[in-house]
């Protein structure tokens, strides 16, 4: 593809690894942008930004085709900080795509916006957020954002609801969460190229036999996922979450129990 293609949180982990892939893919007007320049390839386009930057974002998303958006703080932190980085900013980049008319966002959302719900539950697209942290929360805020911009500016877009994206599993955990790199890669690709999307919500995991999620509109949208947890030997995998009763209940684990205040009785 000619089109120009922004990838926020180009120096991160996956923003990183996307930077990458898609160029392998073919994705020859690439461009990368983060707050700071690292692992990035002498040959491709970066430019420092700050998402908390809206002059600043406007006229780095002038001429982009679409934005794979993974620019954020990746895991819990300070309500201050989240609302900072993965909200305003993320306002931020949706608004600049307004106002330079971007056709496209693929946007980085997360298991967390749904971590309260029990593991006994297969959620679907049109399950309900239940956000597990503030992390979580700035996921929901993400999609509703998403949706909001594809509904009153056509803005297409694709939430994908990331598990543990990991070169190889870690964790008991990543036995129903665990997405490989090039099945990650082939869902933005898919959102990137699909001309069906609209606002899709779709599930970022490899083929798991215990996975937690229907993910059957990914698989409407052409998704083949071609790497499985299920190839590896679980018993090597860690049990950090078998220490914490709370966090074996619900899909967010660890996430929902820190600094957990309510009635776990409640939560159905």
């Amino acid at each position: 593809m000619k089109k120009k293609i922004l990838v926020t949180g180009a120096s991160g982990h996956l923003g990183g690894m996307l930077f990458k892939s898609l160029a392998n893919l073919g994705y020859k007007n690439l461009e990368g942008t983060d707050l700071k320049k690292k692992n990035i390839d002498k040959n491709q386009k970066f430019i420092l930004g700050n998402l908390k930057n809206l002059k600043s974002i406007i006229k780095m998303t002038k001429g982009v085709y679409a934005i794979v958006h993974f620019g954020a703080i990746p895991i819990e932190d300070t309500q201050h900080n989240i609302l900072q980085n993965n909200i305003i900013g993320t306002y931020n980049l949706f608004e600049a795509a307004r106002i330079n008319k971007v056709k496209r966002i693929i946007f980085a959302s997360s298991n967390h916006a749904i971590g309260f719900h029990r593991r006994t539950a297969k959620l679907n697209q049109y399950s309900n957020q239940r956000p597990d942290s503030h992390y979580g929360l700035s996921k929901a805020f993400g999609e509703e954002l998403s949706r909001f911009y594809a509904d009153k500016f056509n803005i297409k877009s694709m939430c994908i609801r990331i598990g543990s994206c990991l070169e190889v599993p870690e964790d008991r955990r990543h036995i129903s969460t665990w997405i490989s790199y090039s099945d990650l890669t082939q869902l933005v690709d898919i959102g990137i190229r699909h001309k069906a999307i609209h606002h899709e919500i779709v599930y970022g995991v490899s083929k798991n036999k215990k996975s937690w999620w229907n993910n059957s509109r990914a698989h409407q949208l052409g998704y083949k996922p071609i790497d499985s947890v299920d190839r590896f030997n679980f018993h090597s995998l860690s049990k950090n979450e078998h220490k914490d009763k709370m966090a074996l209940l619900f899909q967010g684990g660890v996430f929902t129990s820190a600094n957990f205040k309510g009635n776990i009785k409640n939560i159905k």
